[in-house]
């Protein structure tokens, strides 16, 4: 691909400059002119070693986070709002773009709808980059006239949403990482130190103590043992993952999750803040609660959840109201008695607001709450292993040496 800068005339006539990646000039030609209608004049420009090795930034072929997206919406709306038509704002959040997928696919969105097609259609057809909630806020956007402030609204939407995923990620990653680092930690300290221990003692006739002898057994068994029981944890855990990327699989095992003690009630509270936010969202947005849990049943992450919103629409469908369809054993009890509140009293949109302002403050509550926990209970855990091999160590030391 090479960079080629151009000076063309827009519709009115007036000069608009800038720089267009093509395979050659003739391509850059035709796109510009299918783009402006008139070209003045275009020239390749010399290639700049410090751009060719931006290109190699690894960061750049990684896969667009959350921020990527609510920074490109951001600055859309940004655009929009200064006069810019859509196609030169797409064209100018292309350029600034420093992720490429993220880059590839506003491309292709600035080529449908340069072949006419609408804007919430070009998103949709980027279903992989994008979530199904842009597409759908967008086209009633497009009918309303208001997609400067949707395109606000979207981006504070999907920044909420990251935060409450963050949340929830850390929350899960701290006492995952001290659980390893406890089991390595016992690990290296009964198949590192205990067997050179062992050798001391060997020859000796004397009982050892409970607990030395115990020590003992477990290395023995661990280094016995332990290659096999590795192997199929790691086995385990391999094709849980892979079982995960399946359907019924993500079912299952997001089932699983959701009734764990702990951790089923912060994916939960997070499940449910996260729905409030967006359902709230959606609803001033135009559309139906038909349409608003269609597209909320593929956006939460737990599938379990999602299924309940499933549900729910169809409840719907049946001719039942949503805070019946939502009577289900996944789903808060308030969530259930709010609805209902907000459907009698037609104030539902500001109810789903309140509530997810309420789950996301009850998710921090509980991760702080979690994490006051489990610092105290992983001390005791890698004290309490580090002291198992230490006690029957000087006993069995304080044995021997008393003949």
């Amino acid at each position: 691909m090479a960079t080629f800068k151009y000076t063309a005339l827009n519709p009115q006539g007036k000069e608009v400059n800038g720089t267009i990646e093509a395979e050659d000039i003739n391509q850059a030609s035709a796109k510009l002119r299918s783009q402006y209608g008139s070209l003045k004049k275009i020239r390749k420009v010399g290639v700049n070693p410090l751009a060719v090795l931006g290109r190699f930034s690894l960061s750049r072929y990684t896969s667009a986070k959350a921020i990527d997206k609510v920074l490109f919406f951001r600055q859309l709306a940004l655009m929009l709002r200064s006069g810019n038509t859509l196609t030169q704002a797409l064209e100018i959040s292309s350029e600034m773009c420093q992720k490429r997928d993220l880059q590839k696919a506003i491309q292709n969105m600035l080529m449908r709808i340069q072949s006419g097609s609408s804007f919430a259609v070009a998103v949709e057809a980027q279903g992989r980059v994008f979530p199904p909630v842009a597409a759908k806020l967008i086209a009633t956007a497009e009918i309303s006239g208001e997609l400067q402030s949707t395109l606000e609204r979207l981006a504070e939407n999907l920044e909420r949403s990251a935060a409450v995923k963050r949340q929830l990620i850390s929350s899960m990653t701290y006492p995952a990482i001290l659980l390893l680092v406890a089991f390595g930690v016992f690990i290296g300290l009964a198949v590192g130190i205990v067997p050179k221990f062992a050798k001391l003692l060997e020859g000796k006739s004397q009982q050892l103590p409970p607990i030395s002898q115990a020590m003992l057994d477990t290395s023995a068994w661990l280094i016995d043992y332990g290659p096999y029981v590795g192997s199929g944890l790691l086995a385990a855990v391999f094709l849980t993952l892979v079982a995960y990327t399946t359907g019924p699989g993500k079912a299952v095992i997001d089932r699983v999750l959701l009734n764990l003690p702990v951790i089923g009630t912060s994916i939960r509270t997070s499940g449910m803040a996260q729905m409030g936010w967006t359902l709230s969202m959606l609803l001033g947005s135009g559309l139906t609660v038909l349409e608003s849990l269609r597209v909320i049943s593929g956006v939460l992450g737990n599938r379990r959840l999602e299924l309940c919103f499933e549900h729910a629409a169809k409840e719907i469908l049946s001719g039942h109201s949503l805070a019946y369809g939502l009577r289900q054993s996944h789903i808060p009890i308030m969530v259930q008695h709010m609805t209902g509140i907000g459907e009698r009293s037609g104030e539902l949109e500001h109810v789903m607001t309140e509530l997810g302002k309420f789950y996301q403050s009850q998710s921090e509550i509980r991760i702080k709450k979690m994490m006051g926990m489990i610092e105290p209970a992983m001390t005791l855990v890698i004290g309490g292993m580090v002291a198992f091999v230490y006690i029957g160590f000087f006993k069995a030391m304080m044995q021997v040496s008393a003949g």
